[in-house]
């Protein structure tokens, strides 16, 4: 199986995910998927990937092959997403997974026979008729493909069917998603995850933890990071070089990387609370 990985910009540039790169999770999924040929224009270098723009790949491509939009931590199984395709006799398959937020993505609807009847790109939250959006992955089974937003092109042609795969799929386009989607890695939600060991607690850290601190459900804490004595984090992702004053109680947050957490903090939200840039040091 061949396959080639267009490098997607995030919506907002957000730290590595667990120690890695969504393109480099892509990249590792899809040589344990069985494809054995990747292309890509990405910048990043990872073994086994051939580094070339779309035309120059094209020729080596030819028919029956993946095209595979990182951006996103997905699970899907490009085999099904190809045998799904062939079965139905349509020119491309594409990936759907389900999210919350389908405004954010791309939507997708069918007809009753499974092929592509209306593609809509970040819809508003009143006018969404389906959470089932792109997930990212589009066999092309025949003719010729349009490298462009998906949105706009390859989802759009005649003769172009969708399939709602199985598997873990989240899309860390913001701070949110970003911190469920560690929050859902370190609870072994995406497991296995193929370059990384997730203890069964939940709880990773590259940097010092006082003996007092007690944590509470699961934890990345990134390196250089420093935290006072008689801290409490529950859920609690600190990025590289943040720090977090004695006597904290944190919950459901986001350290952002480099920021300074001042003593006796109280952040204890509901969903999510983001610490750095404007909300710094909030109590």
């Amino acid at each position: 199986m061949r396959a080639f990985v267009f490098h997607k910009e995030p919506v907002e540039k957000v730290n590595d995910i667990c120690g890695t790169t969504p393109l480099k999770d892509l990249v590792i999924h899809l040589q344990n998927s069985g494809v054995t040929e990747i292309y890509s224009d990405c910048e990043e270098n990872h073994e086994g990937v051939i580094r070339c723009d779309f035309p120059s790949a094209e020729k080596q491509l030819r028919s029956g092959w993946l095209a595979a939009f990182s951006g996103c931590i997905t699970r899907q199984s490009p085999a099904e997403l190809r045998n799904r395709t062939l079965s139905l006799g349509a020119d491309m398959g594409a990936s759907l997974a389900c999210s919350a937020k389908p405004w954010k993505h791309t939507t997708v609807l069918t007809d009753g026979n499974g092929f592509m009847e209306r593609v809509e790109s970040n819809p508003s939250p009143e006018c969404s008729e389906t959470n089932l959006c792109f997930s990212g992955m589009i066999w092309v089974n025949s003719g010729s493909f349009d490298p462009g937003d998906p949105s706009r092109s390859a989802l759009l042609k005649t003769g172009t069917a969708a399939f709602l795969l199985p598997g873990f799929w989240m899309c860390p386009d913001d701070r949110d998603s970003f911190l469920l989607t560690v929050h859902q890695i370190l609870q072994r939600e995406a497991y296995p995850w193929p370059h990384l060991s997730i203890p069964n607690n939940g709880i990773i850290s590259h940097s010092l933890i006082p003996g007092d601190m007690e944590i509470k459900g699961t934890l990345w804490v990134g390196s250089n990071c420093l935290i006072g004595s008689g801290c409490t984090l529950e859920n609690c992702v600190l990025l590289d070089g943040s720090s977090v004053g004695k006597n904290s109680n944190l919950r459901n947050c986001l350290v952002m990387a480099g920021t300074r957490i001042p003593e006796n903090t109280i952040q204890y939200d509901k969903h999510l609370s983001l610490l750095g840039d404007e909300n710094a040091g909030k109590n």
